[in-house]
């Protein structure tokens, strides 16, 4: 079974954390954690880890949950760095800031 870390940003209140509860319902999840979204944000942000069968869609939890936020974060849990065939590292380096943008 995959295991997919979720983090979702909710509508402050209640509701917000209902309806994030409903979307859950559906599939089985752990460490489900709501806490306050960052300083710049307003909301809930949910942090969620769940597990899915082959067969279970993760399409169909990912509109769910877009039905409730655009702020829709996801990674796979354990996955494996993909090494090319070859066996050479690859390297990376930090991008560099380019005029007129900030970073």
């Amino acid at each position: 079974m995959a295991q997919w870390r979720i983090r979702v940003v909710v509508p402050d209140g209640p509701g917000g954390h209902q309806a994030l509860t409903a979307a859950l319902a559906q599939v089985p999840c752990s460490e489900l954690q709501v806490g306050p979204a960052g300083s710049d944000e307003a909301g809930l942000t949910g942090d969620v880890v769940v597990e899915l069968r082959e067969e279970d869609s993760l399409g169909d939890l990912l509109r769910t949950l877009h039905e409730i936020s655009p702020q829709v974060f996801i990674s796979r849990v354990g996955a494996a760095e993909a090494e090319p065939a070859d066996g050479r590292k690859v390297r990376v380096r930090k991008l560099r800031r380019t005029a007129g943008i900030a970073g």
